[in-house]
């Protein structure tokens, strides 16, 4: 055997070396993807939001298709909203909430909500939700009971 030919044997990776670095980097993947993900306040804020504009949303959706009146009540305190179409849920965790609504619709210092008619209608308002200085905001327009999402509101 000469010399090359024997260099030329050696060179390169065995199949045994190829799996252990896959395995170390699908473990190192898996470890480090909800570290990663986790520090994103901005989809966790945005996650919450959404979350709260569908419940809005399926609530108007059930005043009309009822044709009964409908409430969203959401406890600032506690982090939760509910309705009778909703079951409770709670906001995701360190999010907090600023309410702007019809003061018939407060039932507690901390409480409050949207009330929504047969009609589609409502009696408006938005929720302020913030998360480590990033905010947004949701809002309720009283004539047509939409939900926006956006400081434009």
């Amino acid at each position: 055997m000469s010399a090359s030919e024997s260099r030329s044997r050696c060179e390169g990776f065995t199949l045994v070396e190829m799996l252990v670095v896959l395995t170390i980097i699908a473990l190192t993947t898996t470890f480090a993807a909800p570290l990663l993900s986790g520090g994103s306040e901005g989809l966790r804020l945005d996650m919450a939001s959404s979350e709260l504009a569908a419940a809005l949303r399926v609530t108007r959706s059930a005043a009309v298709t009822r044709n009964a009146q409908m409430a969203l009540f959401i406890d600032v305190d506690r982090r939760t909203f509910r309705s009778s179409v909703v079951s409770e849920r709670p906001f995701a965790p360190n999010i907090e909430a600023k309410l702007t609504f019809a003061s018939a619709m407060q039932s507690a210092a901390s409480n409050g909500g949207f009330q929504f008619f047969p009609d589609g209608s409502s009696t408006g308002g938005d929720v302020t939700l913030s998360l480590r200085g990033k905010q947004t905001k949701l809002c309720v327009d009283w004539l047509t009971g939409t939900v926006r999402k956006g400081p434009p509101c």
